[in-house]
C-alpha cells in the first residue's frame, strides 16, 4: 500500500525546484548546438523540464542566392506530435538565460500563448 501511495504522489508531484526572480521564458542552449526557449524548470535527478517550447527553424525561400530566413516556431506539429513539454538531460545543457520582456522571441511566445 505503501508503494502504491509513494508511486502515485511521484507521477502526481513533478519534483520540480521553486525558482524565485526569475523570466518568465528562458532560453536553454544544449551541448549539440541546439537552442530551445520556453519555461525551463529544475527538476531533482537527471532531467530538466522546459515547458511551452519553442525553437529556431531557417527557412531557405525561393531565391537560393540569398541567405535564408530564421523563424520561432512552436514544438508540437512535427510529425510524432510531441507534447507541450520536454525533458532534457542535465548533462546536454550547456547553459539556461533568462529572455528580457524586450525579446522579440519573448515577444513572440507571449502573443502566441494559447
Amino acid at each position: 500500500m505503501v508503494f502504491v501511495a509513494a508511486l502515485f504522489f511521484t507521477q502526481w508531484w513533478d519534483f520540480t525546484v521553486p525558482a524565485i526572480g526569475r523570466a518568465q521564458y528562458q532560453a536553454v542552449f544544449l551541448t549539440n548546438g541546439q537552442t530551445y526557449f520556453g519555461r525551463y524548470y529544475d527538476r531533482f535527478g537527471a532531467y530538466a523540464k522546459i515547458e511551452d517550447v519553442y525553437y529556431l527553424q531557417a527557412v531557405q525561400g525561393a531565391d537560393t542566392t540569398q541567405p535564408s530566413d530564421t523563424k520561432v516556431v512552436r514544438r508540437g506539429n512535427e510529425l510524432h506530435q510531441p507534447g507541450p513539454r520536454m525533458y532534457v538531460p542535465r548533462s546536454a545543457i550547456l547553459f539556461v538565460e533568462d529572455l528580457t520582456d524586450g525579446s522579440p522571441i519573448a515577444q513572440f511566445m507571449r502573443q502566441d500563448h494559447r
